[in-house]
């Protein structure tokens, strides 16, 4: 029996040591930096039922759709953090377009120093698009908006260019003139346009920049308002969703864009999506969708529907403001809560203010921040701030608090890991940095 027990004795030490190193990424022991191919030495970790079996009611509604609708007119009417489409004013003040337009050039004039080649950016270039955009031409006292939408996946920019520009040299995978990107079927308030018509300044629902004509289509603002109240609709449930239009390839869509819907035929659905003339007006054309990247209406705003529509981006690579097609952390979680019809800002600090449900977190301690989080944070609905960065809580494993997010995450010691993962909050020193904790509901 003794035998037995001294066998038994370095086994439980091994896999002691285990569940502790189970918390960090799969690194050597060498001072050169090095890249993290796997985050987990838990493979379960990155499986969303993992975490949902850990909680007593996944399927509890945590807002009505009544609850939800409160939630995004205080968003938009209080915090001023949304636009709705029929709030548009048909007219808009000349000195008010052009403020923000100067507050944009000037922005990134200060913090852009290079192309994407490495060349320094000289003062003439920005001296060029200041008179390509040709503010002068806005002396009216008002402004009328036209309307439009978007035809494809678009780039919206801070300034008129397609030119990549950053902050420090060969950073080329922050193009800080990338203000973010719309998903077809986005409708913009255009204010104004550069005089040879290829560029065009406007209001989407939760940002505002430059977006090329070959990408928009001008339409009816009822028309535009009709097709976006339509009620019978699908929610894009997959990260990618190809779009066809007469069987062939058009564009994809990202996850949580409501399109009209028509009907459904075995296993594609029909679907209505914004298309142009040659004129550039508006035209609604029939496209299809697979069915199993849809859903019809909005999904349940529960705990399992959060976590299952998050761990769909396990390993989606990282791209700074919807830069080739991807997304950053602000736009994951905002697409994960659009799929139940929560309307989130576009940027992290914006995110995390939303509401009035807030845990301030700054000024306490390591262990006082994993206490508050273990009695006040609840999956699926809370997502915590650090700055310049924003994560889904999705509950606690083995004392840790852990996050998904899509992360940049770089350090000394390895490389970006600049995909969505699941990590510990001590990842990075997370918890260290972390101030805020913000909770989703009403």
């Amino acid at each position: 029996m003794k035998k037995y027990l001294l066998l038994l004795l370095p086994i439980l030490f091994i896999s002691s040591c285990q569940e502790i190193d189970q918390h960090k990424p799969v690194l050597t022991n060498s001072k050169k930096k090095q890249p993290i191919v796997i985050v987990n030495r838990n493979r379960h970790l990155n499986i969303a039922e993992f975490w949902i079996d850990n909680l007593k009611k996944p399927d509890d509604i945590i807002m009505t759709d009544k609850d939800i609708k409160a939630f995004n007119d205080e968003v938009a009417y209080q915090q001023k953090q949304l636009t709705y489409f029929r709030d548009i004013n048909d007219y808009y003040g000349a000195s008010w377009i052009k403020a923000g337009i100067e507050t944009m050039l000037k922005g990134i004039t200060l913090q852009t120093k290079y192309f994407e080649d490495g060349k320094r950016i000289p003062s003439s270039f920005y001296s060029q698009i200041r008179s390509d955009i040709a503010l002068s031409l806005l002396s009216n006292e008002k402004i009328k908006t036209r309307y439009a939408m978007t035809t494809n996946y678009t780039n919206q920019r801070l300034i008129p260019t397609d030119l990549a520009l950053l902050k420090r040299k060969n950073q080329i995978y922050f193009d800080r003139n990338q203000n973010s990107a719309l998903d077809i079927a986005t409708p913009i308030a255009i204010l104004y346009s550069t005089p040879d018509q290829k560029w065009h300044y406007g209001i989407a629902p939760t940002s505002s920049g430059w977006v090329k004509d070959g990408d928009i289509a001008f339409g009816d603002k009822k028309e535009i308002q009709e097709y976006i109240d339509a009620k019978k609709f699908i929610i894009t449930t997959s990260p990618k969703s190809a779009v066809m239009i007469a069987g062939k390839y058009h564009d994809y869509l990202r996850m949580g864009v409501k399109l009209p819907s028509i009907l459904t035929l075995d296993n594609m659905t029909m679907v209505l999506i914004p298309t142009k003339d040659e004129d550039g007006s508006l035209i609604l054309s029939n496209a299809t969708i697979k069915t199993s990247d849809t859903h019809k209406g909005y999904l349940s705003y529960t705990p399992r529907n959060i976590l299952i529509q998050a761990f769909k981006f396990i390993h989606a690579p990282y791209g700074w403001g919807g830069m080739y097609g991807e997304q950053d952390c602000s736009k994951f979680i905002q697409e994960v809560y659009a799929t139940v019809g929560v309307r989130l800002p576009r940027n992290s600090a914006s995110q995390s203010a939303i509401g009035s449900a807030h845990l301030e977190l700054s000024n306490l301690r390591k262990r006082d921040k994993k206490d508050r989080l273990e009695n006040i944070a609840t999956v699926g609905s809370t997502i915590i701030h650090l700055k310049g960065h924003i994560v889904l809580y999705i509950g606690e494993y083995r004392g840790d608090p852990y996050i998904i997010h899509t992360v940049w995450g770089e350090s000394q010691r390895h490389f970006a890991l600049a995909r969505t993962a699941v990590t510990s909050l001590s990842f990075n020193n997370y918890i260290d940095k972390i101030d805020r904790a913000t909770i989703i509901e009403k």
